[in-house]
């Protein structure tokens, strides 16, 4: 894995190269907000070093800016995030059509980042598999204001697979109460029903999985629209739970 426009020797193809990985990262940050190094190296499938020049020009062309991080969030000691800059957001509205956020220091909680990075990580896997149409949570925010009946349950993320179901996805670091859970699998029959998503995908550590199926397995009734129903079994059959790892290997 590296980075060929190093080695184009034609200009005008090199400068093509560089400006197709800028505008992808510009594109993913405008969705995401900020992303680390490691994450945007994987989007690019690029080795550290090719990923570390390309955000360096990008930095250098003022497109995005690096800042420090919490020391709890980062994996080796020292680590760093990638955020918009004014320009590279000016640039970045013409990939999307929804409201450019800026990453500003001390805003965001570190629990919240680290959620929003694990969902990078979720996100950046299904891209490399080909997996298409990927919206945040934030833009489903944005969606959901303007037609709250229809998205009863906003997922961490959405994507379509390469059979073109729609899977909302969940990713949890921790286990949430069962009068929670039995509230979202009502949600999600709802937006089954209504066919705003084919499945829902849990994905969590290792450890929790199991719980996590056990947990949805023992919820006997649904709240839909103010009205209670037993749990039909097609509904169940919709959630997948899975670790990160079955994640990254599922084809």
């Amino acid at each position: 894995m590296g980075d060929s426009s190093f080695f184009i020797h034609d200009k005008v193809k090199q400068s093509e190269r560089i400006e197709e990985k800028q505008n992808i990262v510009l594109g993913f940050l405008a969705q995401e907000v900020f992303s680390t190094s490691e994450i945007l190296g994987q989007l690019l499938n690029l080795s550290r070093t090719a990923t570390y020049k390309t955000l360096k020009l990008m930095e250098k062309r003022d497109l995005i800016r690096m800042y420090p991080i919490e020391y709890e969030l980062a994996q080796r000691g020292k680590q760093t995030i990638w955020g918009l800059a004014p320009k590279g957001a000016l640039l970045a509205t013409d990939l999307d059509n929804f409201q450019i956020d800026f990453y500003e220091s001390g805003r965001i909680a570190t629990s919240t980042m680290a959620h929003s990075l694990a969902i990078q990580r979720v996100k950046v896997a299904g891209l490399t598999k080909g997996w298409t149409d990927w919206v945040s949570s934030r833009k489903l925010k944005q969606i959901a204001a303007k037609d709250k009946a229809k998205w009863k349950q906003i997922p961490d993320a959405l994507g379509t697979s390469l059979d073109s179901k729609v899977i909302a996805f969940e990713v949890e670091k921790t286990v949430k109460t069962p009068k929670r859970y039995q509230a979202i699998l009502g949600n999600y029959a709802k937006m089954f029903l209504d066919q705003t998503v084919d499945q829902v995908f849990y994905i969590c550590p290792e450890n929790i999985v199991k719980r996590l199926e056990r947990l949805f397995s023992n919820i006997d009734k649904l709240v839909v629209d103010g009205k209670s129903y037993p749990v039909h079994e097609n509904v169940l059959k919709r959630i997948q739970f899975l670790s990160y790892d079955d994640w990254n290997e599922l084809r």
